[in-house]
């Protein structure tokens, strides 16, 4: 096995340390004199781990100010992980959503690989659905662990204060740093038809999300079907 560098360590145990909770979200990290002591390292190898943790999305620099643990505000969720916009349009505006269903299951193969867990292990299914202009333009089916998400509630899920990645970030410690994410053409069915008022078997667009947190592991498992006959999958990749 490759032995890890000096600063791939000092990552390594910043990332432990968040995890573990000692950095909450929005929380400043120590001045980097005092953090690079703490950890017996020069204050450069503890940049470079800085850089890397930034460039990961999991800290952000405030100048003038120092590094701080990143937290998902509209801006950096409609920017990230957020991709619909109308067509000819790169205007992001954020989605009104709806709660169509909730329910406590048992993982199926598929969810079972994507979420890395026993097939027939509990799971959290919720089906929401995201309305662009008055119209419902997209329909989320989000898989969870919910060994991750104990005492997730309709209630709670109904009622939360901001995004569902900000539900997971300030309610049960879950950031999601990144995606992976696969499109794919398919057809409406009968039911997901009717919600996005199209005829069934019309042609939509599906896309297949894994969010992953902190230490790449899975957070949750998300199959999104977009009506693409006003909107469009918009995606901007940043050099």
């Amino acid at each position: 096995m490759k032995s890890l560098t000096a600063y791939q360590e000092v990552k390594q145990k910043i990332t432990e340390d968040l995890v573990r909770g000692r950095f909450p979200m929005g929380q400043a990290l120590p001045a980097e004199k005092d953090f690079a002591k703490e950890l017996d390292v020069s204050i450069g190898t503890l940049r470079k781990a800085v850089d890397e943790l930034v460039a990961d999305g999991i800290v952000t620099r405030r100048q003038g100010k120092g590094t701080y643990v990143a937290e998902h505000d509209l801006k950096r969720l409609l920017y990230y992980f957020f991709h619909v916009v109308r067509h000819d349009v790169d205007k992001k505006v954020y989605p009104k959503v709806d709660l169509a269903i909730f329910l406590s299951a048992s993982a199926s193969k598929e969810e079972s690989l994507k979420l890395a867990i026993k097939e027939g292990s509990p799971v959290w299914r919720i089906t929401n659905r995201l309305y662009l202009d008055g119209h419902c333009v997209m329909i989320d089916q989000i898989t969870l662990d919910k060994k991750r998400f104990k005492k997730l509630t309709r209630e709670d899920f109904v009622a939360r204060e901001g995004s569902i990645y900000q539900l997971y970030q300030m309610h049960y410690g879950q950031t999601v740093v990144r995606t992976n994410e696969r499109l794919r053409a398919a057809l409406a069915n009968k039911q997901y038809a009717e919600w996005l008022n199209v005829s069934p078997a019309s042609p939509v667009l599906v896309i297949r999300r894994v969010a992953l947190g902190i230490q790449d592991e899975p957070l949750e498992w998300r199959v999104s079907t977009l009506n693409t006959n006003s909107h469009e999958y918009f995606s901007e990749l940043v050099a």
